[in-house]
């Protein structure tokens, strides 16, 4: 797998503050992404570029290095960027964008402002959609690109992963099982586990139902939910548990615990899509600038 543009910034920021915590909190998101994006680029390279121990978090010599060497990469990637923007001023068009409330903890929102930025004159419009909406949306050609999570596509839809993602178990903080880091689906026997109404998500709510299906657990369908907003705002309630995309670990819920979970199908993708008969000359650019983004 090659080494992308997202593992060098995470990378390079971790190389500079050299500590895992504040590391995540410049780069706006939770420590396991930026541990994930760590191990990736490790094991992409062949070697160690940080190590622990009692003083803390280490560049090692190789990592030295390499942070270097990324940090004139990147810098002469902006300056490339920043020129090309001026050039770019000049395009026009119009696009519109679909997504799922989640892409907002995955930097969705700093992706618009920039693009807004380069692009001024690109008229974007925005669209909070879940995914069997976008799916219509693409095919009527009401949408240009949407974000979703996994989902099953018609032949029409190309698709980019943008990212793999893992589900983590959210708890509040008072659960019997918030005090581990890790836990097995099996440890959910008998809980209420809340999840959104299928009729939004099919693809997604079915991967779940198989995931605790098979392990004799039960979810809750009392509530008709449509966003996974309501559902976590309903565990950090104390309403129940449930299985989240690990992206929703940066909403500031105060009472709730995301876990681990052991098994290794608990993931999914994240997506961008589009109609491949569209030929709207905007959709290349943004999906490109995104792409290097979003996660």
């Amino acid at each position: 797998m090659a080494v992308t543009f997202r593992q060098l910034r995470y990378f390079l920021v971790l190389a500079e503050e050299l500590h895992f915590g504040r590391a995540a909190e410049r780069l706006n998101i939770s420590q396991p992404p930026l541990s994930t994006s760590l191990k990736q680029l490790e094991e992409n390279l062949g070697f160690a570029l940080l190590q622990r121990n009692q003083r803390g978090v280490q560049l090692t010599p190789a990592g030295r290095v390499y942070a270097e060497s990324v940090r004139q990469v990147l810098t002469q990637l902006e300056a490339a960027e920043a020129a090309a923007a001026q050039t770019a001023r000049k395009v026009t068009g119009k696009l519109t964008v679909a997504f799922v409330p989640s892409m907002l903890f995955r930097n969705l929102d700093t992706t618009i402002k920039e693009f807004h930025e380069a692009y001024p004159e690109v008229e974007l419009h925005l669209r909070e959609m879940n995914t069997v909406s976008q799916i219509e949306g693409l095919m009527n050609r009401s949408v240009d690109l949407g974000f979703v999570h996994s989902v099953s596509l018609p032949e029409q839809i190309a698709e980019q992963v943008l990212e793999t993602e893992r589900l983590m178990c959210c708890v509040p903080r008072d659960h019997r099982l918030a005090a581990r880091g890790r836990i097995r689906l099996s440890d959910l026997e008998d809980e209420k586990v809340l999840l959104f109404s299928r009729e939004f998500a099919p693809q997604f709510y079915d991967k779940i139902v198989s995931l605790l299906a098979s392990r004799s657990n039960r979810l809750y369908s009392g509530y008709h939910i449509q966003h996974w907003f309501t559902v976590v705002a309903l565990v950090n309630r104390g309403m129940g548990v449930s299985l989240v995309p690990q992206s929703l670990s940066r909403s500031k819920f105060g009472n709730v615990r995301y876990l681990e979970i052991d098994e290794a199908e608990a993931e999914h993708r994240v997506s961008l899509l589009w109609h491949k008969d569209n030929h709207n000359d905007l959709l290349p650019l943004f999906s490109k600038f995104a792409a290097q983004r979003v996660g």
